[in-house]
């Protein structure tokens, strides 16, 4: 899944350290621990979700 997945990231981190990396990293796995709990819904779940939020 996530070699699937392209995220384009706006800005960048000039000279990076190792705590913004492993920020970065957390905010990339939350974000697709998110993807999948979505995907992980049927069509009729999508479409409730989208009509109610």
């Amino acid at each position: 899944m996530k070699k699937e997945v392209q995220v384009t990231m706006v800005g960048k981190v000039f000279r990076p350290n190792k705590r913004k990396v492993l920020v970065l990293n957390k905010c990339l796995e939350e974000y697709f621990e998110l993807v999948n709990w979505y995907l992980s819904f049927n069509l009729t779940s999508k479409t409730f979700l989208h009509r109610n939020c």
